[in-house]
């Protein structure tokens, strides 16, 4: 055991199994572990976990009727949170975004990661790079609708099929994408359903790294 890393608590343990599942990232017999554990304390943990921040949010909703900001003040939040255009000079209607620019997530595993390129509410599609380290694992999800991957380097193992740069996948709507791993790291594009993209589940995911991380550095 590391002496520097504190260890899991039940709590922590619970809110990565919430964001796995919120992911759709449990398959076989974890799946089915967490659907029939409806006594142990861990899965009433886990259920508590993910139904927290929606009971946070009825409750708040029911106290403090919702009042529509400032645009002023929507447009300052919004330019904090969203990628940053580059100083390239540009006409109206184009966005840019660098290469070391935008913001990098991790998923589960801890090998891998996502930058959102593009994820418009008026858009049927979120635009999304994907990398993974050596030995990385992308888990398993859902396609509830279609999904295209396209290999810009590196390589990929997933469905029976060993990709490299240049291949390119597409997924139809219904299927499900078992575990794939990058045995020596990748960088892909994917092209993805909005329905398809858990981004709650994603940020739930983003907030417990950090959070684990900065009680690490304690």
């Amino acid at each position: 055991m590391n002496p520097t890393r504190p260890p899991s608590s039940s709590r922590d343990l619970a809110q990565e199994f919430a964001c796995l599942v919120g992911l759709d990232a449990l398959d076989g017999a974890e799946a089915s572990a967490m659907e029939h554990c409806h006594e142990c304390p861990l899965g009433l943990a886990a259920r508590a976990a993910m139904g927290y921040d929606e009971t946070l949010a009825e409750m708040t909703a029911a106290s403090y009727p919702p009042i529509a900001p400032p645009a002023a003040l929507k447009d300052a939040i919004f330019s904090k949170i969203s990628p940053k255009e580059t100083s390239a000079p540009s006409k109206q209607g184009y966005f840019f975004l660098g290469d070391q620019e935008g913001t990098w997530t991790d998923l589960p595993g801890g090998k891998v990661r996502v930058k959102i390129l593009s994820d418009l509410e008026d858009s049927p599609h979120t635009l999304v790079l994907l990398e993974a380290d050596p030995g990385g694992v992308f888990f398993p999800h859902a396609h509830k609708g279609m999904e295209e991957v396209f290999m810009i380097s590196g390589d990929l193992e997933t469905e029976g099929h060993h990709m490299h740069a240049g291949d390119y996948l597409r997924a139809a709507p219904g299927t499900r994408h078992h575990r794939a791993i990058s045995h020596g790291g990748c960088r892909a594009i994917m092209v993805t359903a909005r329905e398809n993209h858990p981004r709650r589940a994603i940020g739930l995911y983003a907030g417990l790294v950090r959070s684990l991380r900065s009680l690490r550095r304690r």
